[in-house]
């Protein structure tokens, strides 16, 4: 049974909450929402202090509202006037559409443009399993419905499991770069390239950046395209049977580059040359890689996304949105508070 939530004001997790409900009540939140054309914005607001609360506290949301009503001090530091019905909140959940949710959440969450310089950045990809909570045990070969069927999936930490996969980019800085969400949880290698072209196409990432990946997106096709279409890095931790060596040789400039401008040769080159030097001690990445790990640590384990009740792609993604973005926030305020990372999931 969950303890009942008390607000203390000198408890850093009530602080962190106290302040997240501050930056969605502010009069920047009101404008950002007044720009997407949002119809009700005090309600909106007020249901999106609502679930961040319900992902804070690993609460159900009709038993988080039930207890938002009995407590005159989560009223008010919700900022509710009047009383709360959980109906209300998953109505205007389910109406709104993703892009918009996104686009707030962004907005409010991530609103710095950033900064490049002309140094090259180091970027970490990785892949995140999202389990959904579907009742299996009537029929477990017939998973779902007719119109609504669902497939095993396979997840080396968690087995067989019926959900989706997510793909999520940040820098070496916690900074979130992007994310995507794939049913059917496909294989890492496969759903790599077409994730660093959304991203070098948005100008997220540019030319020699170092792409840091785990062993799970290996290919010798993923290595070569990396370098030959984008001109970046690709660190690839390499399984036991990858012959780097002849990754290396099989190298060739596109034959586009001879007939572009001299210095796309001139940066081939260094990239390639950057290449073999690292991926010789890709080890020296893994505190670097281990970034990532914290961010899925706190948005899995602290903030609930490892236990889904949505059962449909756009649902999980208006969901994995809201818990990706606060998890970026999370950080910075951790990082604000002196708070180490990786002990918040055990608060």
């Amino acid at each position: 049974m969950l303890s009942p939530l008390i607000p203390d004001i000198k408890h850093p997790k009530w602080i962190i909450v106290s302040k997240l409900l501050e930056i969605i009540g502010s009069p920047r939140a009101r404008k950002i929402a007044g720009r997407l054309k949002i119809s009700d914005i005090n309600n909106f607001l007020l249901a999106i202090k609502v679930l961040i609360v319900s992902d804070l506290f690993e609460r159900d949301i009709s038993k988080l509202v039930s207890e938002i009503n009995g407590n005159s001090k989560l009223k008010k530091l919700l900022g509710a006037e009047k009383e709360l019905k959980a109906d209300e909140i998953y109505k205007l959940q389910s109406n709104l559409e993703y892009n918009l949710i996104y686009q707030f959440l962004k907005q409010v969450f991530h609103p710095k443009k950033r900064k490049r310089n002309k140094k090259s950045e180091t970027i970490i990809i990785d892949t995140s399993s999202i389990k959904i909570d579907l009742n299996m045990w009537r029929n477990r070969y017939k998973i779902g419905k007719s119109d609504k069927k669902y497939r095993y999936s396979y997840g080396h930490s968690i087995g067989y499991y019926v959900g989706f996969k997510l793909i999520l980019a940040i820098n070496q800085d916690y900074e979130l770069l992007g994310f995507e969400i794939h049913k059917d949880s496909p294989n890492d290698s496969k759903i790599l390239i077409p994730f660093i072209e959304k991203l070098f196409r948005a100008r997220i990432i540019k030319f020699e950046d170092i792409i840091v990946c785990d062993k799970g997106f290996t290919s010798k096709a993923n290595y070569q395209t990396i370098i030959n279409r984008f001109n970046l890095v690709p660190l690839i931790y390499p399984r036991k049977n990858t012959n780097i060596e002849k990754i290396i040789r099989d190298i060739n400039p596109p034959l586009d580059i001879f007939l572009a401008k001299k210095y796309n040769m001139i940066i081939w080159k260094r990239v390639v040359n950057n290449f073999k030097k690292l991926i010789a001690n890709w080890e020296y990445f893994r505190p670097i890689r281990s970034n990532i790990e914290d961010y899925f640590n706190i948005s899995k384990n602290f903030l609930g996304m490892n236990r889904n009740h949505q059962y449909t792609k756009v649902s999980v993604e208006k969901r994995a949105a809201r818990i990706i973005f606060l998890t970026e926030k999370l950080i910075q305020l951790l990082d604000d508070l002196n708070i180490d990372k990786r002990a918040i999931p055990y608060w």
